[in-house]
């Protein structure tokens, strides 16, 4: 079920889906306490509504194939909705469980950090960013990172659960 959420600037509605057998992730809370401080930390505004679709390798593949026209895997495909003034912004994360928990075991990292890092960039493409070059995807994963530990840093306890969903967030993370 949808849950939606207001800051002073923006409402966030999100949803998680799950495909997949996501055992051992980030639950919906968690994630969508850090979709607030992502929007939070960009300055978005309005209405917004993003869904996270959590599949297996092979529909993300499929879609990859279908949208991009490219045969391979791939981590994350991000749908923006089409918005016009005053129309809801956001769009759909679809992200395949299968890299995540690949990833995690490679890097030796959680399953939650891996699909938490996958949520926060997709996000970032909502909101604009881009990476088709270097430089623009080192820009793009330096402000992923900074707006990913300032959220642990104010949101997480010690031992890494959720202190509170709809925590506000420091508001020193926009570049002026």
């Amino acid at each position: 079920m949808p849950d939606s959420l207001s800051s002073d600037q923006f409402t966030l509605t999100f949803t998680v889906i799950d495909e997949a057998d996501r055992a051992g992730f980030a639950d919906e809370d968690d994630l969508e306490s850090l979709a607030m401080c992502i929007l939070r930390a960009e300055g978005a505004t309005g209405a917004w509504d993003v869904t996270v679709a959590l599949v297996g390798e092979a529909r993300l593949k499929q879609l990859h194939a279908e949208f991009m026209g490219i045969d391979t895997a791939t981590d994350i495909m991000t749908f923006p909705t089409e918005a016009g003034p005053g129309m809801e912004r956001g769009g759909d994360l679809v992200i395949s469980v299968d890299h995540v928990r690949e990833w995690a075991s490679e890097t030796e990292s959680a399953s939650e950090d891996e699909l938490r890092f996958l949520v926060a960039h997709g996000l970032l493409h909502l909101l604009g960013w881009r990476d088709e070059t270097d430089r623009e995807r080192q820009s793009m994963l330096e402000r992923q990172q900074e707006i990913i530990d300032a959220w642990k840093k104010d949101c997480l306890d010690t031992t890494g659960q959720l202190i509170e969903a709809r925590q506000s967030f420091a508001g020193d993370l926009n570049p002026d």
